[in-house]
């Protein structure tokens, strides 16, 4: 009988249980990436097309995104000023930084 021990060949039980919990952990991961990107495109396909802008044109003869080109231009000089205002208070940032007074020396 020791002869046909040494013999055997093949997987044990806990082998087996271990590689078909990894395959199915594994498995489990790509069906969640997988829906969790579809679940995405939908609700970004759905957004966008309910974000169309209108098409009705206006009484005054102007085009239809007139008005949408006036609001991002308030838009844009908006942001503008902003970027503005912050590169001024970063240049008296920097200013500051080269004031010699508002550093403390460390005596030796």
């Amino acid at each position: 009988m020791t002869n046909a021990d040494t013999k055997q060949r093949g997987f044990s039980g806990v082998e087996t249980v271990l590689v078909v919990v990894i395959v199915g952990i594994v498995g489990f991961v790509a069906w969640y990436v997988y829906h969790a990107k579809n679940t995405t495109d939908k609700t970004l396909s759905t957004s966008s097309t309910s974000t169309s802008p209108p098409t009705s044109t206006t009484k005054t003869g102007t085009s239809p995104g007139s008005k949408d080109n006036q609001s991002l231009q308030t838009d844009l000089n908006s942001v503008n000023s902003s970027n503005s205002q912050a590169s001024t208070d970063l240049n008296g940032s920097n200013s500051s930084l080269g004031d010699q007074s508002t550093f403390t020396s460390v005596p030796n």
